[in-house]
């Protein structure tokens, strides 16, 4: 009997170290809750692409309470084998448009001058990462601790970085003396510095003005502020470029301003570009989204269709937003309480840019729509989704508004 105790024991503390070892060492970053609000975005005195200032409407979110470091950074490389972009071989880059790396380009593990960092630096925050390396770092956080982690966008930052619903008004982030509160040019001794140590902003994140240059989710776009949405900006449909908020420990003090507006290729990366985390509080926003009319499928049977312009897509990510599940939940009940009903849903978007990326993001508005009604538990063969690109505009998509219902949904019945 104690023979077969000991057994019983061995085995369990094999399969338990076996099941240890298969977690990853993942640093599940300290996140500050960010209650939504409305809050004026940009800057009448600053540059030609912060203008017009304007009010902007935030979700409650969450946001990294420091930027991600060397350390968090170098768990993601030993787990996945990932390599950057500034590793990759220069057949990669040329294929790209870019210029061969030389060792003074520097990686996430070294310097300028191609010294590697040493472990005094760990807890600095890892820079030379591009915004497909920042992505790529959340999507593995993501799969390994269950939590969605994102980068911001770039009205999420500009609130965060503001103090949000508990702003001063402050000139920089978290206060009007420079010294106190970033790195920059004018203190860092040209490197950055360990994570945390100067005076974080009024919901406690710190180093936003300063230490590194942050990437946000935003496509970049000069003129973006004179169309914006007002209710959850999230930068162009499409660019060339990525959005950077924030100073880094090499910026001069003109350019720490917390409505400064930087960007790049998403594929480059340089000493001062770094980020932090954000992920959306999906709970908040579905209790404060305004519920549809309980009769918004009330026309579908007379006229065989409806229209739908509630519903937010999230372009980058090819996924309806948490706002909008109160939309797909009634069409949800209406499929259920007529279980012989078949759809088409249809995708549609404004004429902005070329046909063909236009016919892509109308295809995945709507496969992103059937997705989430699949998941509420209607069969996927009740469903068929068309994209009609930009064939069919119903308002004039030169305004803000109208570009809104142009990228519309249709429900059609079968």
């Amino acid at each position: 009997m104690r023979t077969q105790l000991l057994a019983l024991i061995i085995i369990s503390v094999i399969c338990c170290s076996a099941s240890y070892a298969q977690k990853p060492n993942v640093y599940d970053p300290p996140m500050i809750h960010v209650e939504g609000g409305t809050f004026l975005m940009g800057n009448e005195n600053g540059n030609s692409d912060e203008k017009p200032a304007h009010k902007v409407t935030v979700n409650s979110f969450y946001f990294g309470k420091y930027e991600v470091t060397f350390s968090d950074f170098k768990k993601f490389i030993d787990a996945t084998g990932y390599l950057t972009d500034a590793e990759q071989p220069d057949t990669f880059r040329l294929k790209n448009g870019l210029p061969p790396r030389g060792i003074n380009n520097g990686t996430w593990k070294m310097d300028s001058k191609g010294i590697l960092v040493s472990l005094s630096d760990t807890m600095k925050p890892v820079g030379n990462v591009s915004w497909n390396d920042a992505t790529a770092y959340l999507g593995w956080l993501s799969k390994a601790t269950g939590k969605k982690f994102r980068l911001p966008t770039e009205a999420e930052w500009e609130y965060a970085a503001k103090g949000g619903d508990k702003s001063k008004g402050y000139k920089y982030v978290g206060g009007n003396n420079l010294n106190e509160v970033a790195w920059y040019g004018g203190n860092s001794d040209n490197k950055s510095h360990n994570i945390g140590l100067k005076m974080p902003n009024e919901l406690e994140i710190y180093d936003m003005a300063g230490n590194i240059r942050e990437w946000c989710s935003d496509w970049y776009g000069e003129t973006y502020y004179k169309t914006s949405t007002a209710d959850n900006p999230a930068g162009p449909d499409r660019g060339k470029q990525r959005v950077l908020r924030g100073g880094s420990w090499g910026s001069e003090e003109g350019r720490m301003r917390i409505s400064y507006r930087n960007y790049e290729f998403p594929y480059n990366s340089a000493l001062g570009f770094g980020f932090r985390p954000a992920i959306t509080d999906e709970a908040a926003i579905k209790k404060a989204a305004p519920k549809p009319a309980d009769d918004l499928m009330k026309d579908f049977d007379s006229k065989g269709f409806i229209d739908i312009y509630g519903i937010n897509f999230d372009i980058g990510k090819a996924t309806v937003k948490a706002e909008s599940f109160p939309v797909i939940e009634q069409i949800t009940s209406y499929l259920k309480e007529h279980p012989q009903v078949r759809i088409m849903i249809e995708g549609h978007t404004d004429n902005t840019g070329k046909d063909a990326s236009n016919m892509t993001l109308s295809d995945k508005r709507a496969q992103s729509i059937k997705a989430e009604i699949i998941k509420l538990g209607i069969d996927a063969g009740r469903m068929e989704t068309k994209g009609f690109g930009s064939s069919k505009p119903i308002a004039d998509n030169k305004t803000a508004a109208g570009r809104t219902q142009n990228r519309r949904v249709t429900i059609k019945k079968l």
